[in-house]
Order: C-alpha cells, then sequence, then structure tokens
C-alpha cells in the first residue's frame, strides 16, 4: 500500500469540509475522487499536500506518517500536487516554471532527464520554451501544470480537475496522457468533476458527497452504477 488515510476531518472555520475520509492508494494505480462541487474534493487534495492542516486523522505515505509533515518535505518525498487552475506562472517562460517544479531535486542529471521527458510526453509546450506561459492555450497550461509537476520526481502524482476549461477534444489528449504518465512507473490520484472520463481510465474510485465517502468501486462498476450515472454521468 503506498498511501493509507485514515479518519481525515478537515474544517474551514467553522464548516467542516471533510468528515472521516479513510481511503488507500496501491502502487502503480489510478485511483480517482468523483463528486458533485463542494462535496470536498479540493479540500481532501489540498489536505493530502500539506497546505490545509486536519483536525483529525491520519496520512501514512510509504509507511510513514506524514500527516504534520510540511507541504516542502512531501514534494521531496515525491507527494506531488498539480492543483485546480493549473496556477502556473504567468510571467516565466515556460522553461522557468519547469525548473521552479525541480527546486527539490539536487541531482542535475535527473532534472535534465525529467525536462527530456516531459517534452516526449508534450510535445506541444517544448517549441515553446522561450514564451512566457501566460501566453499558452488553456490546454497548452495544463500541460505545462502537469509537466512541472513532473519535475519534482513524483512518486504519487495528484491531479486536481486537469480537465476543467478545456474543450472535449483536449480533454480527451489529457486523460490519454495520464494513462501514459501512469504506465511510465507513477502512481496517479485524480479529483475530477468530469466522472465519465476519469471513471474510464481508473483502477478504482470512490464518491465523495458533503465530505464523505459515499460509494466505492472499480471504475467499471461505478461506470454501470445506476445512482452513478443518474448523479454524475448525465443519465
Amino acid at each position: 500500500m503506498l498511501l493509507q488515510v485514515k479518519d481525515l476531518h478537515t474544517y474551514y472555520g467553522n464548516i467542516k469540509a471533510l468528515r472521516g475520509v479513510s481511503f488507500y492508494v496501491d502502487e502503480g494505480e489510478i485511483l480517482s475522487f468523483i463528486g458533485a462541487n463542494g462535496a470536498g474534493k479540493s479540500t481532501l487534495m489540498n489536505t493530502l499536500a500539506g497546505t490545509l492542516k486536519p483536525k483529525q486523522g491520519e496520512i501514512i505515505f510509504q509507511g510513514e506518517d506524514i500527516t504534520k509533515m510540511s507541504p516542502r518535505d512531501r514534494v521531496q518525498k515525491g507527494f506531488i500536487l498539480c492543483p485546480e487552475g493549473r496556477q502556473i506562472f504567468p510571467k516565466f517562460t515556460v522553461e522557468e516554471n519547469l525548473l521552479m517544479g525541480a527546486y527539490t531535486v539536487k541531482d542535475k542529471n535527473l532534472i535534465k532527464q525529467n525536462y527530456d521527458k516531459v517534452f516526449e510526453l508534450f510535445p506541444q509546450i517544448k517549441d515553446r520554451q522561450k514564451q512566457l506561459a501566460g501566453t499558452l492555450s488553456g490546454g497548452e497550461q495544463q500541460m505545462l501544470a502537469i509537466s512541472r509537476a513532473l519535475m519534482s520526481n513524483p512518486h504519487i502524482l495528484m491531479l486536481d480537475e486537469p480537465s476543467l476549461g478545456l474543450s472535449p477534444i483536449l480533454v480527451e489528449q489529457i486523460f490519454a496522457l495520464i494513462e501514459e504518465i501512469n504506465k511510465q512507473g507513477t502512481t496517479i490520484l485524480l479529483v475530477e468533476q468530469n466522472a465519465m472520463a476519469a471513471l474510464e481510465i481508473s483502477n478504482r474510485a470512490y464518491v465523495l458527497e458533503t465530505g464523505e465517502i459515499s460509494m466505492t468501486g472499480t471504475g467499471k462498476e461505478l461506470l454501470e452504477n445506476e445512482m452513478v450515472i443518474k448523479s454524475y454521468l448525465g443519465g
């Protein structure tokens, strides 16, 4: 088991955003969380990344309790978040954004390897290395955000709403690339409002409702579940 989360409770002021969330992620899998707006998906990702502190619960990564660990130390352990809304540095070039992603990596050869690897995965941004990131299209910015996260050499890559605001063709492309990243050995934890796209590539998935897990199963099982179809798949 790569990641185990036990009884996680996170608050915003007096509002309880996560209510006793427990789950696990196995090495090499794609695990998804689906749910409506306000279900607590991004809160979960930010709590796992360390930018939000839980009131209660444990986060165990590779057998170590990282619940109180700083976000930077989590990144150094290969526990990486690609945040919702991309959050690239618009006034930095593509190259500078990528190097910012590698700020915890000390091995220059590894940085070079990762740099070459992201351009193999995302050739669309290879020709834009000297271009300001803010001038890229929405799809290219998302590719840059994922590439920047990959520069940190993730063991587990958390993707928060990677398809947000993208056209259907680009969504298809991004999800194909997520599968490819996974095939190359990176475990994926995916939070996504596009439930169908997420479930189609997931080994397992959880449904999050008002801060609680209401259902779990394989991606295929949830795609065929009547409640999921009615609530999240437009059926």
